[in-house]
């Protein structure tokens, strides 16, 4: 036989022992049923009810909820089945088991209401049935007044002990969500996934603090714009804001109706210079601990995108050149293979490899020193990008000798087009800070065939290129592979 699994959670547990020994206390009014001036059928009609209300008690336990239908029934119940008690008064224990099962479910409204109804289910059980044995109670009597207190009493300290395990639970989920969102961040490189890793857990803890708003505000040249905007109108995000808002929450009253409390954080950064700030809204007054979760968090997706930042800098660092900010000889490698790969297979037409070497760099190092060959390179770099930029990647591989990797071409012609451009636009005066010079490039190109390796293609681009060299610099060679390099 399988078993029912265990309840989770002390809230669960305690809504368990609470039902089982609240429907335990309605089980053992049945013997008394029997009330002397009600009818036998009057006495049935009394045990439905009883049992009724044990039911909507099981019921509310199973479904884990209680909702406002049943806010009317249940004292009906109570106060009809109590009316066919041999001791009308005994209905004070269906009153204090039903209100104290149902204390530990929904709001607040709805329990005082749940308070109210079971308080008058006994006087009103009495009045119905005015004999408590054989002598007569009246339903405003010194014992049945004295008993209403003790039902107040044990539905507040019920209500009591609910608020705080919820409130522990809730915390403990919390901290569970800003903990599995550490870890979720933890390595991701990624700025847009740690923010989705971020906007996800937010929603997850507003989730669990009804009547509770967070809106992420990160500036921009033109203003703040609302990133983010959790348990706020869906026409909220996206929308662009002046600075004002940094300093106005009635601002933010407009923005979200029905909010009245807010929480403007810079998260930890000065207020007029700050990039982005959260603002959290409140129906009413804002927990916090729900201000501190929130704000944790968002200390947490900073701290992300700071280390995401810092990554992309170190791996820039490590792939391009410092000087010109081409990609470096690992970075370019690397691409070259990834395109002969693909080439290899057929999922590109033509891949090719530009080999440059500047002609004459020499001389204007010699000439005007080293300060205005650096400022000649990174002109030569801009050079390159303007040409190569949306068809090819460039890179510096060393001192005067830059690449170009050309992965998707047409036809080979185009990789001669493109290496014409290029010989062109390197050909042009370069106007420095010391003087205005002229210089030439010398380029050879090797288209990719399958089979071929890095080294291999390089090869050939490097023997094209010393072809150019040799045939009186400033122009271009293509390598040939059943003869010598050929020039064009």
């Amino acid at each position: 036989m399988r078993r029912l699994p265990r309840p989770e959670g002390s809230l669960n547990r305690t809504r368990l022992v609470a039902v089982a020994i609240g429907g335990l206390a309605m089980l053992t009014e049945f013997p008394q049923l029997g009330n002397v001036l009600r009818s036998p059928e009057y006495s049935r009609l009394a045990a439905a009810c009883i049992l009724a209300t044990f039911l909507i008690l099981i019921g509310t336990f199973v479904r884990g909820r209680s909702g406002w239908l049943t806010l009317i029934p249940v004292p009906v119940l109570v106060a009809i089945g109590g009316a066919g008690l041999f001791d009308p008064v005994a209905t004070t224990a269906l009153a204090l088991a039903s209100t104290i099962v149902l204390s530990l479910y929904g709001s607040t409204a709805l329990w005082v209401a749940r308070v109210v109804g079971g308080m008058i289910a006994i006087p009103v059980a009495v009045a119905i049935s005015p004999m408590s044995g054989d002598r007569p109670m009246a339903w405003n009597s010194p014992t049945i007044i004295g008993v209403l207190p003790q039902v107040l009493l044990m539905a507040v300290l019920t209500r009591g002990i609910y608020v705080a395990l919820l409130r522990q639970e809730r915390a403990a989920a919390r901290d569970a969500l800003l903990a599995r969102a550490g870890l979720a961040m933890m390595g991701v490189v990624d700025s847009d996934e740690v923010r989705i890793i971020g906007r996800r857990t937010a929603e997850e803890v507003v989730a669990l603090s009804p009547g509770i708003a967070l809106v992420v505000l990160r500036r921009r040249p033109e203003g703040f714009v609302v990133t983010t905007a959790i348990g706020a109108p869906p026409g909220v995000q996206g929308r662009l804001l002046g600075d004002v808002v940094t300093g106005d929450r009635e601002f933010l009253d407009s923005l979200v109706p029905g909010f009245r409390v807010w929480e403007l954080d810079s998260l930890g950064a000065d207020p007029a210079v700050a990039d982005a700030f959260i603002a959290v809204g409140g129906r009413r007054r804002i927990p916090a601990e729900v201000l501190d979760s929130l704000r944790n968090l968002s200390h947490q997706v900073v701290l992300a995108e700071k280390v995401c930042l810092a990554h992309a800098e170190l791996e820039h660092r490590a792939h391009h050149d410092h000087l010109t900010q081409l990609a470096g000889r690992a970075k370019f490698v690397g691409a070259v293979d990834r395109a002969l790969d693909l080439a290899g297979d057929g999922r590109t037409a033509v891949a090719a490899l530009l080999n440059v070497d500047l002609d004459d760099f020499k001389r204007v190092n010699d000439c005007h020193g080293h300060a205005a060959g650096d400022e000649l390179l990174i002109q030569v770099a801009a050079r390159m990008t303007t040409v190569t930029t949306g068809r090819g990647l460039a890179a510096r591989l060393g001192g005067d000798e830059f690449a170009v990797l050309l992965p998707d071409l047409a036809d080979p012609l185009e990789a001669e087009r493109i290496a014409e451009q290029l010989c062109d636009a390197l050909a042009a005066p370069f106007m420095l800070t010391a003087a205005t010079v002229t210089i030439g490039a010398s380029i050879g190109v090797a288209v990719a065939e399958p089979g071929l390796t890095v080294t291999e293609l390089s090869r050939r681009a490097d023997m094209a290129m010393y072809a150019a060299k040799a045939a009186g610099k400033n122009r271009i060679e293509s390598f040939a592979p059943a003869a010598q390099p050929v020039a064009t």
